[in-house]
């Protein structure tokens, strides 16, 4: 039992936009997650569909709602579609890493197989003697004919002193005589540039995340390849430097993106032109092109917005619960009584059980309420402090009542802070007018708090 409590209350209606918020933020993590691995085919349709399913766990969820395990499992997934993209972001640059030097390889076997090639006074495909102006698979394809052309197959197996001569010159023996074993020897020899590689590799991981970027720093690459000394130890420098900053702000503007098209879902939402002017606002700010300080101006500027709107709604959304409810407990619930309590910060309620006491409520539902028992002032009453103990008393076995019938609707009330019935005097307030009982809305049928 206790007297004067101070409480939080939460409604199912918030609990259901808090967690919509939630949801929309996680499905547009999964939309950036997956433009980002079919950009770069690092993600098939089973992936997609297993993330998709993900969602649907969670709006499952909601369904029956279940808030706190959608409150705690959708950052949860959020976090791990981020881990994620960096995990196949990783993989993605190992490969194209293996790619590019796969390619150098390539490009250098040619380049060897076009000077033997020459030397012997035979022909040379451009393929061969210019091997960055063709794809890899016509370099593999000129590669094979020129074996082919060293060392044809006689009638007998056997090869001509003559073929012998040129494998020979080419590295290819009799013991190993393949093409695929020449191009071993070739790779084996062949030692990156560690420098080169490195940038290469930031390359790589900024072109996965934003490839138009990625095309401006091409050519800084190639001046670094070429230089030598101090000169291109500076060059290298800077353009790590800006290389890293780039790719943070590639990142970053992928993170910004995502949360304003969830902020955009939240919006559609919401009824009214504020939110319509919003959305049109934020689908400005997701047009191809606009730099990353306004699309987080614009995101910072809409968060609040919706802040703003979420918490009006809360607001009213807590005033009515608590009036409804008590209304159903039979507690004198009159028109205007929420606008009364906007604008003077606490309204009165009388027990329809004890006409001599009510409760009064006070303080904004935005944050927490204070609850009384409070005495009207009648001067033909008699103070009794027995009866004002029983008045509390029978408030708190009321106030347990009200707790339930908000959890059973969805909802919340706990008490932060509460004293000990008689601990203080039952505060006095002036009597309510009880004339215009036709707008009492004690009604259960019409003030029952109902699920959406």
């Amino acid at each position: 039992m206790s007297g004067p409590k101070v409480v939080r209350i939460v409604t199912r209606e918030e609990l259901v936009a808090i967690c919509e918020g939630q949801i929309a933020a996680f499905e547009a993590m999964v939309g950036s997650w997956e433009r980002f691995g079919e950009r770069n085919r690092c993600v098939d349709k089973q992936d997609i569909e297993q993330t998709r399913d993900r969602v649907r766990a969670m709006r499952a969820l909601l369904a029956a709602d279940n808030f706190e395990e959608v409150q705690k499992r959708v950052p949860a997934e959020i976090s791990f579609l981020k881990s994620d993209m960096d995990r196949r972001m990783n993989a993605a640059a190992d490969s194209a890493a293996t790619a590019r030097k796969r390619a150098h390889q390539l490009k250098r076997s040619a380049e060897t197989l076009a000077r033997s090639l020459h030397d012997k006074g035979l022909p040379v495909p451009d393929e061969l003697s210019n091997p960055s102006r063709h794809s890899d698979e016509a370099i593999r394809k000129a590669i094979s004919a020129a074996f082919y052309e060293l060392a044809p197959a006689s009638s007998d197996g056997a090869i001509s002193d003559r073929q012998r001569t040129l494998a020979d010159s080419l590295g290819v023996g009799e013991e190993r005589t393949s093409l695929a074993a020449w191009l071993e020897e070739q790779s084996a020899d062949f030692v990156d540039d560690p420098l080169v590689a490195t940038l290469d590799r930031k390359l790589d991981e900024l072109r996965i995340f934003d490839p138009e970027a990625a095309t401006t720093f091409a050519a800084r690459l190639d001046t670094v390849s070429t230089e030598s000394g101090t000169r291109r130890g500076l060059l290298a420098d800077s353009l790590t430097i800006d290389l890293s900053a780039a790719r943070r702000e590639a990142v970053h503007k992928i993170e910004i993106r995502s949360q304003l098209e969830g902020v955009r879902a939240e919006f559609a939402s919401i009824e009214g032109q504020v939110a319509d002017s919003l959305i049109l606002k934020v689908e400005q700010a997701l047009a191809p092109g606009v730099t990353i300080d306004r699309l987080q101006t614009t995101l910072d500027e809409a968060k609040l917005a919706l802040e703003t709107i979420r918490n009006v709604q809360a607001m009213s959304l807590r005033r009515r619960a608590m009036l409804e409810g008590l209304a159903e407990l039979g507690y004198e619930v009159r028109q205007g009584m929420e606008t009364a309590w906007v604008e003077h910060g606490r309204v009165v309620l009388r027990s329809s059980k004890s006409p001599d006491y009510g409760v009064e409520l006070g303080g904004n539902p935005e944050s927490l309420l204070q609850i009384r028992t409070v005495a009207f002032d009648d001067p033909h009453r008699l103070s009794d402090v027995g009866r004002d103990v029983r008045a509390e008393k029978e408030f708190c076995t009321d106030f347990e009542a009200l707790q339930k019938l908000l959890a059973a609707n969805g909802g919340g009330l706990s008490i932060v802070k509460a004293l000990g019935v008689g601990a203080t005097p039952v505060k006095t307030v002036p009597s309510i007018d009880s004339a215009s009982h036709s707008a009492l809305l004690t009604s259960t049928h019409n003030s029952r708090v109902t699920k959406n």
